[in-house]
């Protein structure tokens, strides 16, 4: 599926790219942003009945995909001597016309408030640098049960990339749909993305 291994390649270049968060950024996104509260999506909807809420025990998370995920976890060694970013990647596709994700990077560090923003700013920046042909259509700060987030929607040619960042403390969790520009659902991307919820 031409799909499926474009956005297999953009989600080991996103994870790759939290390696260098809170690093030189090329554009200081917040400067242009107000947060906006985020909502629950509606479950009552015949279309999402046969959806699976999925439930992260190490990302302490959980979202509905349309079928039942691939679970993939990987260690990257980090700068710092003996420390890993640790992420694991949910992913499983809709009638082989869009592919669905959810990452979870968890730091070695501590993540400051301070520095929650500039991430989901950096991490932005580190997608959108992965092709020259990538254009950022829209980004959004909003908050996320209590936490700072990004709603972003970037096109590559024919390919769009839509999805929501979101930096609780040391874990910056992704959920994001790509797909060819003719399978683009607007409800089905917004179902998933609203349907993540954090353990409490």
């Amino acid at each position: 599926m031409k799909t499926r291994a474009l956005f297999t390649r953009k989600a080991f270049a996103a994870a790759m790219s939290l390696m260098f968060v809170a690093g030189p950024m090329s554009a200081k996104l917040s400067d242009h942003f107000s947060f906006f509260d985020v909502k629950q999506p509606d479950n009552t909807q015949a279309q999402f009945k046969d959806w699976k809420k999925t439930t992260s025990k190490e990302g302490k998370c959980s979202a509905s995909f349309p079928k039942s995920p691939e679970h993939i976890k990987q260690r990257i060694p980090s700068a710092d001597a003996g420390k890993e970013l640790q992420y694991y990647v949910y992913v499983a596709d809709h009638d082989r016309k869009a592919v669905f994700m959810l990452l979870i990077a968890e730091y070695p560090g501590v993540v400051s408030e301070e520095n929650a923003v500039k991430n989901l700013e950096h991490f932005l920046n580190t997608l959108l640098a992965q092709n020259a042909n990538n254009k950022l259509l829209f980004a959004d700060l909003v908050e996320v049960g209590g936490f700072p987030g990004m709603d972003f929607f970037i096109k590559s040619d024919q390919i769009y990339f839509k999805g929501r960042a979101i930096q609780a403390n040391n874990t910056l969790y992704l959920l994001a749909m790509e797909c060819e520009e003719v399978n683009y659902s607007e409800e089905h991307c917004q179902y998933f993305i609203e349907s993540f919820q954090l353990d409490k």
